[in-house]
């Protein structure tokens, strides 16, 4: 099949975890024998390309920077860049969306004129401008799917008001509410949902309404490289501080200073905090003077091999993500590579695993995670027993390429023996 990729941003110019899971699977339909082309939005300035073409560990990338004319507002309306992306995808069989927010309101819509179009919903951003539905202030609740329908978007504007300076609350909410107009119609256009967890869906389905089988949940699985371990844990009998590996980006939405402070309120000298990965602006002074009298030891950007050598360093991973995680790929890095893991936000990864080797724990709490890890330095054979009970198998991106490659494969083939008169809706074959 011709496949077309579409994504908010991709390597080189950034790299979050939807842009893993989205090169991950390229490379995969890729090495089965697709041809794959990869169109990407961009926060980089217009320099007078339309469209900056680049490869990509082998793959065509086009990518399509917007003009100072077309600024990342409520509407994202943007009718050049939605012509450039249909023209980046004639003559594909199968397009798959995994993110559209550099590219524009409308995209699946005008992108179905020329194939049959998977939506990917790997975060909130079909349903809130915060793409984590996060709000700024602790005074401010997110509303429930059931409370915007009853009196609108007047909470929401509030939300927003920091991003929306001088302009008036009620016009937000008005922008807010063609908004949700606007991605249900997206969602009604998509031959398929694609969902990475039921916990993920049910979150979605409070603001967005999905017809009969469009949805399926399919787990982005392990997009990272890694070396093949075997679980031969470093088995911790206190003799030595406890180490704690933090891997990917280190951040306040991430918990990483929540992190810190539960360290801080730790003996000295019995744990030491490990960081692996690229850090927000100016946080990482701030980290190290949290953590007080205890040794943190810093690891930059990684690639599969020093992630694994790192790990082979650590006993357990801790992740204490403020955000309601849709999947958690760092949770199954940490697991791949043999460390049990403590974490919030963890509803997804516990579809997943259940108990084994995931232990949950409540967010922005650094005391309940201090006397976790209290209680670990106090009775170190229960380290050893939770390195010995971790899952067996791990999902990965080249499982669920084939599923991607199944699904793809049948829905080409209903839009193909539909009349020539149906292909103008083709959201739910029979």
């Amino acid at each position: 099949m011709k496949i077309a990729v579409f994504t908010a941003h991709f390597p080189p110019q950034f790299s979050g975890g939807t842009e893993q899971v989205a090169l991950a699977h390229a490379l995969a339909l890729s090495g089965r024998g697709h041809q794959v082309h990869i169109v990407s939005g961009s926060d980089e300035a217009h320099d007078g390309r339309d469209v900056v073409r680049a490869r990509v560990q082998g793959l065509q990338v086009a990518f399509l920077p917007r003009t100072p004319s077309e600024p990342m507002d409520l509407a994202q309306s943007w009718p050049r860049v939605l012509d450039l992306a249909e023209r980046e995808a004639r003559g594909a069989d199968l397009i798959i969306v995994y993110h559209q927010s550099t590219l524009g309101s409308g995209l699946v819509r005008r992108l179905r004129r020329s194939a049959p179009v998977f939506l990917w919903l790997h975060d909130h951003h079909a349903t809130c401008p915060r793409s984590f539905r996060k709000a700024p202030l602790r005074s401010i609740s997110c509303p429930s799917g059931e409370e915007v329908a009853r009196v609108g978007h007047k909470t929401c504007a509030d939300c927003l008001a920091p991003l929306q300076i001088g302009i008036d609350p009620g016009r937000t909410a008005l922008a807010l509410a063609w908004r949700q107009r606007a991605f249900q119609a997206e969602v009604d256009a998509a031959a398929r949902v694609l969902v990475p967890s039921r916990t993920h869906l049910v979150r979605l389905s409070e603001f967005l309404d999905f017809g009969p089988g469009q949805v399926r949940l399919l787990e982005p699985g392990l997009c990272m490289d890694l070396p093949r371990v075997r679980r031969k844990p470093r088995l911790w009998r206190g003799d030595g501080p406890l180490r704690i590996l933090h891997p990917g980006r280190r951040s306040l939405d991430k918990g990483s200073l929540d992190l810190a402070q539960a360290v801080g309120q730790m003996p000295a000298g019995r744990v030491q905090l490990v960081y692996a990965g690229g850090s927000e602006k100016g946080l990482d002074p701030v980290l190290e003077r949290a953590v007080g009298e205890n040794r943190v030891e810093w690891h930059g950007p990684y690639d599969p091999g020093q992630l694994a050598a790192i790990a082979a360093t650590c006993h357990v991973a801790a992740l204490p993500s403020r955000l309601p995680e849709s999947y958690s790929l760092c949770v199954d890095e940490a697991l791949a590579l043999g460390l049990p893991v403590w974490a919030s936000g963890a509803e997804a990864a516990r579809e997943r695993y259940g108990a084994l080797g995931l232990h949950v724990l409540p967010a922005g709490d650094p005391g309940a995670w201090a006397a976790a890890f209290s209680e670990l330095i106090r009775d170190p054979a229960r380290v050893q027993a939770h390195m010995l009970d971790l899952p067996k198998n791990i999902p990965t991106c080249q499982r669920t390429s084939e599923t991607l490659e199944r699904w793809g494969q049948d829905i080409v083939r209903q839009f193909r023996d539909q009349p020539l008169s149906a292909t103008h809706d083709h959201r739910r074959p029979a």
